[in-house]
């Protein structure tokens, strides 16, 4: 599996394309928008945690409800993209339209034709750290991201992190 380099950007006000409505583009959309990226959602149902979000975000995140129409990926309202449609086929149209566009995509269905990944966030008092793996091992990344948030170093006494002592998190392979 080629390594991916872990490289955080900015994301204010960049616009970030989400094809599909489901459970991937729901736990994605809440930390792009955090992030301060543009969200539009493009999928034939939107479903009620979307709409939520969309109510909460009505400046960051808009929603086209329809299915993907290929050639309509466009540079100027796509920085990013995300397949996370429910039909695999589609998702692959949809990279590589971008590929040609020369526009990074993640496809959700299928790891090996993502330009990025999502990395596991771990987010408190100005520190993000950013989590994934080389081998595509999602308990594992689930397993360090939950020891670093429940993590005396990062939550601990101020004294404590302010005085911080590296410590290595061991984490047993699968």
């Amino acid at each position: 599996m080629t390594a991916y380099f872990p490289l955080f950007i900015n994301l204010e006000q960049k616009k970030f394309c989400i094809f599909g409505a489901g459970q991937v583009a729901a736990r994605r959309i809440p930390g792009l928008v955090r992030h301060g990226a543009f969200v539009t959602v493009i999928a034939d149902q939107i479903g009620e945690e979307i709409q939520i979000l969309c109510e909460q975000h009505p400046n960051q995140i808009q929603v086209q409800t329809r299915s993907y129409q290929m050639g309509e990926i466009r540079n100027e309202w796509a920085d990013y993209v995300l397949a996370a449609t429910d039909d695999e086929k589609v998702n692959l149209e949809i990279c590589r339209e971008c590929r040609h566009k020369e526009i990074p995509v993640n496809n959700a269905s299928d790891r090996t034709q993502c330009d990025f990944y999502f990395p596991a966030l771990v987010e408190r008092d100005q520190l993000v750290i950013g989590i994934t793996s080389t081998d595509g091992s999602h308990k594992k990344v689930a397993k360090v991201s939950e020891a670093l948030r429940n993590s005396d170093f990062l939550y601990g006494k101020k004294e404590e992190q302010e005085n911080c002592s590296i410590r290595i998190v061991h984490v047993k392979p699968y």
